[in-house]
């Protein structure tokens, strides 16, 4: 097979084009502790809690771990039933091919990725909960990880990426349990925001970037670059909204490219983003709480979406994310 073409962008020249506008950037507003992010293209629409409380409504009466198509209220057993966990192929984590990108989707937008020599971590989410408490709220998993960080067969984790900080990707004892378990050695890369959340729970080796901002991974081939994403944040509701950037991942190899798209709706800049750094040879795009579309189209993909961005983003293989594993009220139905 011929090798593939790829695109040439160095951090000088994408430093350039950020500088000239030619690239897409957050809309930024305020300064120092008022700073806000937003998304800029026509496609956003931001939601407030007048829509949530609306949306919550609607969803009254149904169960609070989500239903599945012609049985709204499934059991545990009716999720399993749905949704089998295969079995963790350790054989080929232990030995992932060097020519290749290798990926073992764990749950929700959590892979493990192994490309080139390195293994990381994209959005790990092992809690039961995503909120910060887990004996009640937030929502509720239904399917368990595919493995446990505390597994011995784990592979040794080089870095982890982040998109946001919203519970469902940012899981505080995720990272609580990945820290005591690899040490300063192991280094996040999160979007522009969050590296104070993190010294704060004793993770030093943090990395922030804004979007199309580039980074190589000490001691490695690769190189990892911060990309748009069209979504929000917040961990605390109206307080720290838009207060941190969210984002998607692109990570780069000598011969193997990887993008990890977090949460987005879908917008123009996935064709940026394919022109700038594609093809991939695995992309990884979330498909999950898409409906009702008129609160959550501009934030999260559907299925017909995701197959837009996989060929304008030239990606050769894709992974779907965000489906099967974590559910609540406010989460639709999903088809067993």
């Amino acid at each position: 097979m011929a090798p593939v073409k790829r695109a040439a962008g160095t951090l000088k020249d994408t430093a350039e084009m950020i500088a000239a506008g030619a690239l897409s950037q957050p809309r930024v507003t305020g300064s120092g502790s008022s700073l806000r992010f937003g998304n800029p293209w026509p496609e956003w629409q931001e939601k407030g809690l007048p829509d949530l409380l609306k949306w919550a409504w609607a969803r009254r009466g149904n169960p609070s771990t989500g239903g599945l198509v012609n049985h709204p209220r499934p059991s545990p057993a009716d999720f399993a039933r749905a949704f089998p966990i295969a079995p963790a192929n350790y054989t080929a984590m232990a030995s992932p091919p060097g020519d290749a990108v290798q990926a073992t989707w764990l749950g929700h937008a959590s892979c493990l990725v192994q490309m080139e020599g390195m293994n990381f971590l994209t959005d790990p989410i092992f809690s039961q909960r995503c909120s910060p408490i887990q004996w009640m709220g937030g929502v509720k998993r239904v399917v368990q990880p595919a493995l446990q960080l505390d597994d011995p067969k784990l592979p040794h984790i080089h870095f982890v990426v982040i998109s946001h900080n919203h519970y469902d990707h940012l899981d505080y004892n995720s990272v609580m349990q990945l820290h005591k378990r690899f040490g300063k050695d192991l280094a996040w890369y999160v979007p522009l925001g969050l590296s104070e959340w993190f010294k704060g729970c004793g993770v030093q080796n943090v990395h922030e970037l804004g979007w199309w901002q580039e980074v190589q991974h000490p001691g490695s081939p690769l190189t990892l670059a911060c990309l748009p994403a069209q979504h929000w944040s917040s961990r605390k509701g109206n307080s720290d909204k838009h207060k941190s950037l969210w984002c998607g991942w692109a990570v780069m190899g000598a011969a193997q490219r990887f993008w990890f798209a977090g949460d987005t709706g879908y917008c123009g800049v996935f064709k940026e983003i394919g022109q700038r750094y594609g093809p991939f040879d695995l992309s990884a795009i979330p498909i999950g709480a898409y409906t009702p579309q008129w609160m959550l189209k501009a934030q999260h993909v559907n299925p017909t979406e995701a197959v837009q961005i996989h060929q304008v983003g030239k990606k050769s293989m894709c992974l779907q994310l965000r489906i099967c594993s974590i559910l609540s009220m406010l989460i639709p139905s999903i088809s067993g």
